[in-house]
């Protein structure tokens, strides 16, 4: 008998093993998650359909007004915050309950327009990096919980903030990290992780409230930043491409205008480049050649519709794509957004419009299915991306906005074109070990997708 349970033990175990190695988990410690890009390997995850309350929300965390989002690695969470006209703060929280396990705080008084935090921390395995939104760079140390180093932008190269502040979230690439400084003597500096150094700076280009993304294109590794150049008598737009280690510019061009550049450039292809935004400036594919050492540029189509905030996906040569923006978030013009999916052309196969919209929101790819945050309402939506039509296969009432939405719209029901609340869910979500973290203006939701 004791034979026959040590043998059914071991069977258990074995069986539950296997289970567990076909489930894959990552960290997500940095804007866009490991890679980069918004693309989690994880697998084995609970992606719906659901009950009607949804996948578990695990814990949930008041916060302060604000936009930052979260990274994780391990079991800790961190994500900034910030106490309105007084100071930044760094929280690093349990990712198993939401229970704080330290914070580092630097007071600054003041107010941007839009207020609260900005950008997602970068985890290192010492460290973390997050800049505040009045061009502090700040390296936390993991274990002592202080500031190793820090340098204000603002001060060091009298740089004043752009219209909403410093709103990128901090990039390292081959050992430099990467910050925008937007003053009229630099454009784009490289930093020391460690200390703080200046390595190289380029020439000044503009201002812009988009993050560096590091792409390979051509087998060269580069980071690439949208802006927008004033002068007194126009705007240019500019896109420039360095070289992390040194700084060097690659290219540059002028392809694409917006005035306000808030979404990073995506990689498209090895030589195509998307590059989008909102406040009516659409979007524009740019070609990258490389040949004999010389880089040239050229424009490839233009479209009218853009992304505001966060950027799309490339999935098997079709784009998808949140086009909803200041210029189509109200009225008959709602038509227009919605998730768009368009081929490597600009020739649009279809868009959701207004039902859903789904405002200025986010995706995260997962298990080929997009998870997508309404940016109006919160909602969490799971899509799988297909160019013949919109597939919506979940849907949870995360922030608990149904039923005023639902109000609000009875109230309107002989109306034809109906408005729906913003309640600014634009922050972008981080994914790990099964849990998804998504931000409200005043609180963090720990969402349980594990199977």
């Amino acid at each position: 008998m004791k034979s026959s349970r040590l043998s059914l033990l071991a069977l258990t175990l074995s069986v539950s093993g296997l289970g567990a190695a076909s489930a894959i988990a990552e960290d997500w410690p940095q804007f866009q998650g490991p890679s980069r890009v918004g693309i989690s390997s994880e697998t084995g995850l609970d992606l719906g359909p659901w009950e009607e309350n949804g996948p578990p929300i695990l814990w949930e965390k008041e916060l302060n007004e604000g936009w930052g989002g979260a990274a994780i690695v391990g079991d800790e969470v961190f994500l900034v915050d910030r106490d309105l006209g007084e100071r930044d703060k760094l929280l690093c929280l349990d990712l198993a309950d939401g229970s704080e396990k330290w914070s580092y705080s630097f007071d600054y008084a003041g107010k941007l327009p839009f207020h609260g935090s900005r950008g997602v921390p970068l985890v290192t395995k010492d460290a973390v990096f997050f800049i505040g939104g009045f061009g502090h760079v700040y390296r936390i140390n993991r274990e002592t919980h202080e500031a190793d180093w820090m340098v204000s932008i603002q001060d060091k190269y009298d740089a004043p903030p752009p219209k909403w502040g410093w709103a990128q979230s901090p990039v390292i690439a081959q050992g430099v990290l990467v910050v925008p400084i937007m003053s009229e003597s630099a454009g784009l500096g490289g930093f020391d992780p460690e200390t703080g150094e200046e390595v190289w700076k380029t020439e000044p280009f503009g201002d812009t409230h988009s993050t560096p993304t590091v792409m390979n294109l051509h087998g060269v590794e580069q980071v690439v930043l949208l802006a927008t150049k004033r002068t007194d008598d126009q705007e240019l737009g500019t896109t420039i491409s360095v070289e992390p280690k040194t700084g060097k510019v690659l290219w540059k061009t002028n392809a694409y205008f917006n005035k306000i550049p808030i979404t990073f450039p995506t990689k498209v292809s090895e030589d195509r480049v998307f590059l989008t935004g909102g406040y009516g400036n659409g979007s524009a594919m740019i070609q990258v050649m490389h040949s004999g050492g010389e880089w040239k540029v050229e424009k490839l189509f233009e479209m009218t519709q853009g992304t505001q905030v966060h950027p799309p996906f490339t999935l098997d040569g079709h784009v998808y794509m949140l086009a909803n923006e200041n210029d189509n978030h109200k009225g008959e013009k709602r038509a227009t957004g919605g998730l768009m999916c368009f081929d490597l052309d600009g020739n649009i196969k279809w868009n959701t419009g207004a039902d859903p919209f789904m405002g200025r929101g986010n995706m995260i790819k997962v298990e080929d299915k997009l998870l997508i945050q309404d940016g109006e309402v919160g909602y969490l939506r799971v899509v799988d991306p297909n160019p013949e039509g919109y597939q919506e296969l979940a849907l949870a009432d995360v922030f608990g906005k149904k039923t005023e939405v639902d109000e609000m719209l009875a109230k309107q029901e002989d109306k034809e074109i109906k408005k729906i609340p913003d309640f600014k869910f634009w922050s972008p979500m981080a994914l790990s070990n099964g849990r998804l973290l998504m931000r409200g203006q005043g609180t963090l939701k720990c969402v349980d997708l594990r199977s």
